[in-house]
């Protein structure tokens, strides 16, 4: 069996002075390696792309758990992430977005009041399905759009009575 690797789990709260009370969040990255798709294309190290990609879904997660209630924690463990495209390999990185290639992400969620009692949990399996785009792209700070797309019409589900 393969030895369960926690690539991070870090409890993230903004300092911005709005966000002083906010919900706390935690993310657990369980056994990355065998994500269906988080190819890091000839730019960076597996381990680097990684890093990034982690990091660019925990600062966009933590804003979003941020518009909970004060006082609660919203706990997320995933355990496998397809992002949108498809990596191709020329002399650069290059992430070709199609309709065929959406991305998907699979993860269980509890949000806990402060006490730590269960207001909610879950197993979610997400699609965006709705990618009608068609065209080339390279990282950038809209690398992981359609991903975020798909996250913030999970937040406004789940969450309904927060403004996300």
């Amino acid at each position: 069996m393969i030895k369960l690797l926690k690539y991070c789990v870090i409890s993230l709260t903004l300092s911005y002075s709005q966000m002083l009370n906010a919900a706390q969040l935690v993310v657990e990255w369980s056994e990355p390696n065998e994500y269906t798709d988080i190819k890091e294309g000839n730019t960076q190290t597996r381990s680097g792309f990684q890093k990034h990609v982690f990091t660019s879904f925990e600062k966009f997660l933590t804003h979003r758990a941020a518009k909970l209630p004060e006082g609660q924690t919203l706990k997320l463990t995933v355990t496998d992430l397809d992002l949108a495209g498809e990596t191709r390999f020329n002399f650069d990185e290059i992430r070709i977005i199609k309709d065929h290639y959406i991305p998907r992400i699979k993860f269980s969620y509890q949000l806990l009041d402060k006490s730590g009692n269960e207001l909610a949990a879950g197993e979610e399996n997400l699609k965006n399905m709705g990618m009608s785009t068609n065209y080339l792209t390279r990282p950038s700070e809209e690398q992981f759009k359609y991903e975020f797309a798909m996250l913030n019409s999970w937040f406004k589900k789940t969450f309904p009575d927060n403004s996300f």
